[in-house]
């Protein structure tokens, strides 16, 4: 890394799995991450997509009919045996 060069801010899952050791260098590196979100704000923001939310798609399917199923008497028998 170059000295001063902006970072980014470190990951959320990095705190909760940090060692001892590291801990300072999240401190050391503050500045730096400032230095970047400051960029950042800077940054043009990209224009919002066309979304389809006012005029939503929608489906028009059938609902499948319930199949009856129909019951053997050996396998009524057998599951009469199991009670």
């Amino acid at each position: 890394m170059k000295e001063g060069c902006p970072l980014p801010p470190s990951c959320t899952e990095w705190m909760t799995h940090q060692i001892d050791e590291t801990e300072k260098w999240h401190f050391a590196l503050l500045d730096r991450q400032h230095a970047f979100n400051e960029l950042m704000s800077k940054e043009p923001k990209p224009p919002k997509k066309p979304t389809n939310e006012h005029n939503p798609i929608t489906f028009d399917t059938s609902e499948k009919p319930k199949q009856e199923f129909e019951v053997m008497d050996e396998d009524e028998d057998y599951a009469l045996s199991l009670l």
